[in-house]
């Protein structure tokens, strides 16, 4: 059975950004440089044939969104879609506290402990949701019995996005702006702040001022210099080798949109915020793993909660995000999950935080009358 690459949420993924941009496998670049927005492209083939050797042709190779932020794109290695693309997982870790700061009831939100659930469906079927955190850290790479147990005995596995080549050209596109506007969006010096960050994070001198705000924003609030296996690529390498069929619950499309969705000026004052406090955001990476390990739902977002303190008025811009980023997500997510759930024997894996709270995952099935039993991994 051939390899089926999945591409995580965005968040946590573009690590590998570095090792993209400075590869010296460098290949054919597109007329303007770059791909950008508005360029002409043939259609595709009903199989995508023709779309596949146009990406080729513009050095779009990789598996992982995290590539498709640079100018050049140079080759890179197939397990790097699946790096970058998603989840929006999960979301990047600057609004992840939105929904804390417009609700003020951490305390009340439901399903604020747990990341590995046993669901019922109505009709008696049962499967498995695991919320994961799109990071590259040997601590999540080690999955525990329970999930391997529920993996092993699932029928099919489900995840956030399920990508290829063609996924990475389109987002890569979707990222790009064919004006280097970004200078002008931000201002002078918040853009010299923001572009520091996106060169220490390995974007190529020429990509940076035509970086849409929010791929910028995602970009600079990833850790720099990570390496290693994470939870979401261990679950494909093992999704894989058992032949294990894997369904996407978006499509790349879907979740380009729901970037796009965020309004531009939200985007804007929440960069300018991530460049002028990067350390704020740093802080957060190694709490925020702590509390994953933990099942602390409520914790991961108390944590990214402090990044915004000193900026209360971000606070409508935030709420932007996480209703185009998180919310609407989660209900594509659970309308896309429940003929599989009702048909049982699935393995669900996405972005822990999808399922926090009142407009959680979870708290949308449970409304729809699915039971569900916490498990410790």
């Amino acid at each position: 059975m051939p390899s089926t690459r999945i591409a995580r949420s965005p968040c946590g993924l573009i690590r590998s950004l570095a090792a993209v941009v400075t590869s010296s496998d460098a290949v054919a670049e597109s007329p303007s440089g770059l791909p950008v927005e508005g360029e002409t492209w043939r259609a595709a083939s009903p199989a995508g044939a023709d779309e596949a050797r146009g990406a080729r042709a513009l050095g779009t190779v990789a598996t992982d969104s995290a590539s498709v932020i640079a100018a050049g794109w140079n080759r890179f290695p197939p397990s790097m879609l699946y790096r970058f693309m998603r989840c929006v997982r999960l979301i990047p870790v600057l609004c992840l506290m939105a929904a804390l700061v417009v609700s003020g009831r951490l305390g009340a939100e439901p399903y604020a402990h747990g990341v590995f659930w046993r669901v019922q469906a109505p009709n008696g079927a049962r499967s498995h949701l695991l919320g994961t955190l799109h990071a590259p850290d040997a601590r999540l790479a080690q999955l525990p019995g329970p999930v391997l147990e529920a993996m092993s005995d699932s029928e099919q596995i489900a995840t956030e996005l399920v990508g290829d080549e063609v996924s990475a050209y389109r987002f890569r596109r979707a990222m790009m702006m064919r004006e280097p506007r970004l200078p002008d969006l931000l201002g002078s010096e918040d853009f010299t702040r923001v572009e520091s960050l996106l060169a220490q994070s390995g974007v190529r001198f020429s990509a940076r001022p035509r970086m849409k705000p929010w791929a910028a924003l995602l970009v600079i609030a990833q850790p720099t210099g990570a390496s290693g296996v994470s939870m979401d690529e261990a679950l494909l390498a093992r999704a894989r080798d058992a032949g294990k069929p894997v369904r996407p619950l978006e499509s790349i499309e879907e979740q380009i949109a729901s970037f796009e969705g965020v309004p531009q000026e939200s985007q804007v004052q929440l960069l300018r915020h991530a460049g002028r406090f990067p350390q704020l955001i740093r802080a957060s990476f190694e709490p925020l793993i702590r509390a994953y390990l933990a099942g602390n739902l409520a914790e991961m977002f108390r944590i990214n909660e402090s990044i915004l303190d000193n900026a209360p008025e971000l606070r409508r811009h935030n709420a932007d995000f996480l209703g185009a980023v998180l919310y609407s997500r989660n209900q594509r997510f659970v309308e896309r999950l429940e003929p599989l759930l009702r048909k049982g024997g699935l393995f669900a894996a996405f972005g822990a935080l999808h399922l926090f709270g009142e407009h959680g995952v979870l708290s949308l099935l449970e409304r729809r009358g699915y039971r569900l039993q916490r498990v410790e991994p």
